[in-house]
């Protein structure tokens, strides 16, 4: 029984009890109206309980009903605060992971476990989004029941396969639920792909790091309903954000570790140093490896120690402020543990960080550099000294940029100080005479270009007091670019001012030998043929024996000084030719015609000459050789016995023929063997006069194309044998090949280069 009924009940009775009471007396006297009255009092008092019972009761069944549905309230709020807590407690868990994790990975790892407890899930993991739309990369997987195989939904794929469902996750980064049923037409890939691979739906968690959406978190089949994945938005929000930061956290120590492999291994010494303490706080290996100290050694080191490693006290407040927060010592040493002394060149950084300061210093051993610097030094000055000694000066052109770098001494040619004249080429250009200027250029063109292996060139240029003096310029490319274009050329000077005078009056001298000797040949000639021509005329006429043996000496005589004459101008000319125009010409025929004009002599001394040189020989020499044939020839014939043979043969010497005369005269002793080539050296011989000009003329013309000549004992026992070498012909057509003697010593000579003829 309800408490409000009994009470109403007790309210009727006591009113029943007072009814009768308050009745009685009425009834008794037998009043009437008092009894009516009375009586209509006690029902309205009854009714008006009856009533209000009804209405407490009523509301004692509403208020029950309330007190019910605050009791589920209630408990369904406790429910609430017990999964916040719950909630909470593994958020927080979850948070502290991410404090300075030691491990990142396992924290991941944690966190994607915990999150498919909460969300009761099939599969977990996280998808990081690859470079340029590349395959997605999946890390740390959990799975609610281990070894199922099933391929999760993003797995192998990439963000092609997934268009619609990446669009959404980039416009909003906020968590999103996806079941395949709900799908639009959009997402048919992804619908495809959902069932394949057996899931109705995920939650997908984007990640970002700053503003940048690098990856998602996808929770496959969670078991949670609209309803309650509106409840877990917030959770899921601050998942994101962790992930996040253990991405981010993770990035930084794999930074953070390469920048130390990178210092670590770096060729530098690296120190890090307390300014206030003095002390060393932080060093890299290579410092530790090279210098002998350990890591630990270093750090213990106090401000004596360091002071004597680094020969002084950089790190002080006053170099901060005479040098400023950064500087460079390119002059200190450090000292090794073994006493030994590293110069260094020392860049040193004053930095702050969290209100602590520290001093960076970045040593670079510069041991191998000062070797190099000092042997470039004594090679500069072996250089300037070799320079000065042959009275060179230099410059070095840099084709690029057209700078162009004098020294002294070339400055000095002109009467000029280097700082008088601009560093480029186009100041070097100017001073050059303007009638040899294109050929300067010219000859640096073709140099530059490869058509000459070197540069080259005399030429004018102009002095400080207007006059111009002769400069002889030699050069070459020392230096290319990555592409194996031409970038620097270097050479020297050299002021040929002096020589070039001495040539110009040596060819003024020349032109007035040439000229004495033209008018001595001629004047001198002139009344030698005139004796001749008498002494004919007498010879003819009618004379005595001893006249005619008087006018056959005179004859004889005469033939002499012609012959003379002839041979001292023919010398004169040689003297003054440097080089002269060579041309392919066979040797054997040229010997065949001089040898013609020697038939009437021989049959005079009743001598034989016999030519063993069949074939063709072609050389590289000027028409002039057939004097040194016609010059050997003569001498055999002179100084041989009457009724003797003179051999004329040539002999293959590799790249010289060797073109021999021999005969059977009294022959020359060794002594004088080097001295019958000279001018007026020649070996006495009785009967027979000469001027010793010959054999001269012989050498000059063997001289200017580049040929020998020489004269040994004839191996037949008396006699001798001159010869002549003479370049061979490397592209004679139809030549015919020799073989004589192959035993013969011959000496090869140069290869064959083109002459000029000296104008």
């Amino acid at each position: 029984m309800k408490i409000p009924n009994l009470v109403n009940g007790v309210f009727l009775l006591i009113v029943c009890v007072l009814g009768i009471v308050v009745l009685s007396p009425f009834i008794v006297s037998g009043e009437k109206t008092a009894t009516i009255f009375s009586s209509a009092l006690i029902l309205t008092t009854f009714a008006a309980i009856i009533y209000a019972s009804v209405r407490i009761d009523r509301m004692n069944r509403e208020l029950e009903l309330k007190i019910k549905g605050l009791n589920e309230e209630k408990k369904l709020v406790e429910e609430l605060m017990e999964r916040s807590l719950e909630m909470e407690s593994s958020l927080n868990s979850l948070i502290s992971l991410f404090i300075a994790p030691r491990d990142v990975d396992r924290a991941i790892a944690e966190t994607l476990e915990r999150t498919g407890q909460f969300c009761n899930s099939a599969c977990n993991y996280l998808v990081l989004l690859g470079k340029d739309r590349h395959p997605f990369t999946i890390n740390h997987r959990w799975d609610a029941v281990c070894g199922t195989g099933r391929k999760a939904v993003f797995e192998n794929l990439s963000e092609s396969n997934f268009p619609w469902l990446m669009e959404q996750i980039r416009n909003d980064t906020r968590p999103h639920l996806v079941e395949s049923a709900a799908l639009p037409k959009a997402a048919t890939r992804e619908r495809e792909i959902m069932n394949v691979r057996a899931v109705s739906s995920m939650v997908i968690v984007p990640t970002k790091i700053d503003t940048a959406l690098v990856g998602f978190i996808a929770i496959e089949n969670p078991s949670f309903a609209e309803a309650g994945y509106r409840e877990q938005l917030p959770a899921l929000r601050i998942l994101s954000e962790l992930i996040g930061m253990a991405i981010q956290h993770k990035l930084f120590l794999e930074n953070l570790s390469l920048f130390k492999n990178l210092i670590n291994e770096s060729s530098d010494f690296i120190f890090v140093i307390d300014p206030l303490t003095e002390t060393i706080i932080d060093v890299n290996e290579t410092a530790c490896k090279e210098l002998g100290y350990s890591r630990e050694e270093f750090l213990r080191m106090g401000k004596g120690n360091i002071e004597h490693v680094f020969g002084g006290r950089f790190w002080e407040q006053d170099m901060r402020e005479i040098c400023g927060n950064r500087f460079l010592d390119i002059d200190r040493v450090i000292i090794r543990k073994d006493k030994t002394i590293a110069p260094v060149e020392m860049n040193v950084t004053f930095a702050a960080h969290e209100n602590n300061r520290y001093v960076l210093a970045v040593a670079r051993d510069v041991t191998e550099r000062k070797e190099v610097e000092e042997i470039l030094r004594r090679t500069q000055e072996r250089m300037e000294l070799a320079l000065m000694g042959a009275d060179l000066g230099m410059w070095d052109w840099n084709i690029r940029t057209n700078e162009m770098i004098f020294n002294e001494r070339w400055a000095e040619m002109l009467d000029y100080r280097p700082a008088d004249i601009k560093p480029n080429f186009n100041s070097w250009k100017k001073l050059i005479h303007p009638e040899d200027t294109d050929r300067v250029m010219d000859d640096i063109a073709l140099h530059i270009k490869g058509d000459r292996p070197s540069f080259e060139s005399e030429f004018r240029m102009q002095h400080k007091d207007t006059s111009f003096r002769w400069i002889q310029a030699r050069g070459k490319l020392v230096e290319y670019d990555s592409s194996d274009e031409p970038l620097r050329l270097a050479g020297t000077t050299m002021d040929i001012s002096e020589r070039k005078q001495f040539e110009e009056e040596l060819r003024k001298s020349n032109e007035l030998k040439d000229l004495f000797t033209d008018i001595m040949r001629h004047d001198l000639l002139n009344p030698a043929g005139n004796i001749k021509g008498y002494s004919d005329l007498l010879m003819e006429s009618e004379a005595t024996p001893k006249q005619k043996l008087l006018m056959d000496g005179i004859s004889r005589n005469n033939d002499k000084l012609i012959e003379m004459i002839e041979t001292a101008a023919k010398f004169a000319k040689l003297e003054s030719v440097r080089d002269i125009q060579l041309d392919i010409l066979d040797l054997g025929a040229i010997l065949r015609n001089c040898s013609e004009q020697f038939e009437h002599k021989l049959l005079e001394k009743q001598m034989r000459l016999e030519i063993m040189a069949e074939g063709t020989f072609y050389s590289s020499v000027n028409p002039i050789v057939e004097e040194i044939f016609a010059n050997f020839i003569s001498n055999a014939i002179k100084y041989s016995p009457e009724g003797t043979c003179i051999t004329l043969e040539v002999k293959d010497c590799e790249q010289l023929w060797k073109v021999e005369v021999a005969d059977l005269g009294e022959g020359i002793p060794d002594e004088l063997k080097t001295q019958v080539f000279d001018r007026f050296k020649r070996v006495h011989k009785k009967g027979v006069k000469g001027t010793g000009l010959g054999l001269a003329i012989v050498k000059r013309i063997a001289e200017i194309m580049e040929g020998e000549v020489g004269v040994e004992n004839n191996p037949a026992g008396q006699g001798s044998i001159f010869w002549v070498k003479l370049k061979k012909c490397d592209h004679c057509p139809g030549q015919s090949p020799l073989v004589l003697d192959e035993n013969a010593g011959c000496t090869p000579g140069a290869p064959a280069k083109r002459q000029s003829l000296l104008q």
